[in-house]
């Protein structure tokens, strides 16, 4: 079970995961960054924390033709499984969601230009397994993924040992 301490850890590493272990440990309380740096193995070790990554600008690096392409597939067994294996194996996939309703996958790309992107949806049109799919480029981003807006620690009481 997380404590406080784990949350705050968790809340400020979600926000920058470069602090240094002494910082973490000024702004949560523990003064060890051996202790610190044990928490956030134990975090990691436990699936909190998937995987340390550099949020790229890719507009920057020449990938500036985003997409979102809905998906709508012909229903057999394991469908979901084996469908969301063979949609990961395209170029610059960065996000797939399998969702409920009308449309089963929503896929988003990041490409050079319209020329890449075809050629995936090339692939994605020839598998047997889509019925249709209906894409949308998008024009700007006005907030992209980050989790910046989710307040971890809402609710918890500072005294508290455990939420």
């Amino acid at each position: 079970m997380l404590d406080r301490f784990d949350l705050r850890i968790l809340s400020l590493l979600k926000d920058n995961s470069e602090i240094s272990l002494s910082e973490i440990g000024k702004k949560v309380g523990i003064f060890s960054p051996s202790a610190i740096s044990k928490r956030i193995h134990e975090l990691k070790s436990q699936g909190y924390i998937k995987k340390n990554v550099a949020l790229l600008d890719y507009e920057k690096l020449g990938y500036d033709f985003l997409t979102l392409t809905f998906i709508k597939t012909r229903y057999e067994k394991n469908y979901a499984q084996i469908i969301g294996e063979k949609l990961q194996k395209l170029p610059n996939v960065v996000a797939i969601y399998f969702i409920l309703g009308d449309i089963d996958f929503i896929m988003l790309t990041i490409n050079r230009n319209r020329k890449q992107y075809l050629t995936t949806m090339e692939t994605l049109t020839a598998m047997e397994e889509i019925e249709r799919s209906d894409s949308r480029v998008v024009a700007y981003t006005v907030k992209d993924i980050g989790f910046d807006g989710i307040n971890l620690l809402e609710g918890i009481n500072p005294i508290a040992d455990n939420p």
